[in-house]
Formats: structure tokens, sequence, C-alpha cells
């Protein structure tokens, strides 16, 4: 059985893989580390990073690698290799867009994460925002998701758009997706689907 390890908070980078698995009702056991705890156990992880894989006793890494393992073995990836593509950029915008946030995120004195959230408010929200919506823009289909089919890539940016209007980012207007039309769209069209939003995963992650 797969065993999924993460922190004790919901945070996307292992929310998608439970979503994965969770919508194709593959079980799993899923692990949470205490924060406090974590330089104890750090070593023990490849990479010293989570969230990690565990598979017939050996550990994987890597929010990229781990997702598209568990969205392949769900039936959420793509077979044609420009479909997959599309889902991959998905992917890597996320793991930009959080880059970009994580030094206001990680920054302890309280006036420096500030203007480091102001800085990421002013040159990086609207535009890796934006870099979304032309993709989605390009690439939607008529069932209003990224390829053909209900795939990974609408499990991450839904679960991205979901943290960035969330209104747990200090500072961050949740108001800012009324400038993306479609990307609003998209998200309230993912909320909607049935398949999806009846998940415990998603009751979880959205409770």
């Amino acid at each position: 059985m797969i065993k999924l390890t993460y922190f004790d908070f919901d945070f996307w980078r292992i929310d998608i893989a439970r979503l994965c698995l969770g919508y194709a009702k593959i079980p799993y056991k899923y692990n949470r580390i205490v924060r406090k705890d974590w330089d104890k156990k750090k070593n023990f992880f490849p990479f010293q990073q989570l969230p990690v894989m565990e598979l017939n006793g050996k550990i994987y890494g890597h929010t990229h690698s781990i997702s598209r393992f568990c969205a392949i073995k769900s039936g959420l990836y793509e077979n044609d290799e420009l479909k997959a593509l599309i889902i991959d950029q998905v992917l890597d915008w996320a793991n930009e867009i959080t880059f970009r946030i994580a030094l206001s995120i990680r920054e302890k004195n309280q006036d420096k994460a500030k203007k480091l959230r102001q800085r990421f408010i002013k040159n990086d929200l609207n535009k890796w925002f934006g870099f979304l919506d032309n993709l989605y823009k390009k690439s939607a289909t008529k069932n209003n998701f990224f390829t053909e089919k209900f795939s990974l890539a609408d499990i991450t940016a839904w679960r991205i758009i979901l943290w960035f209007t969330s209104g747990k980012l200090f500072d961050v207007p949740e108001e800012f997706i009324q400038d993306f039309p479609r990307l609003k769209s998209f998200y309230k069209s993912i909320n909607d689907y049935d398949k999806f939003n009846k998940l415990s995963e998603f009751k979880e992650i959205t409770t």
C-alpha cells in the first residue's frame, strides 16, 4: 500500500497526490509529522524534504514525481505527450508561484515579511496567475478542464487557487481572482464537479 508523509497541516504539495488517489479509490496511508519534530527526522528522508511516498519498502521524494506517479496510477494523467506536457506545465507553475511567495512565509521578522509579501503582490501575484490564465485559455476544453479529461492539472490549479483565495495568506486580497474571470469560472466548475467534491479529502481540505 502507498504511504504518503507530510507535515501536520494541509498543503497543495501533498493534497494533490491524496486527491488523485482518493478520486480513484486507491487505498493509502497518510502520515503527518509535527513540524517541531522535523529536525530530528529529516535525515531519514530523501532530499531532507517532504512530501515523500513509501511503496514496497522504498521511499521516494519530490512533489512533481510523487503527484505524477499517483496521477498515472489513478488515471488522471495523459498518455498523449503534448497533453501530458500541459499537465506538467501546471505542476511547474504551482511550484514557481509557491517559490516566489515562500520568501515572505518563511521570514520570521514581521516587518521584513510584510515588505516581501507586498513585493510579491506587486511583482508576481497577477503576473503568475496571468501565466496560468493564458495556459488555460490555450488548452481548455469544452468540459472546462485543462485537457480532454479531468486530470492532475485541474486538481493542481484548483488547489493553488483555493490557497490564494482562502484569506490565509496575509495581505493577499481574496478578490484578486476577479481579474481572471476564466480562472474564476474554472475554479467554480471544479468545486462543483460531483466526482471530485464528494471526496473525503476534498471536504477535509476545504473545511
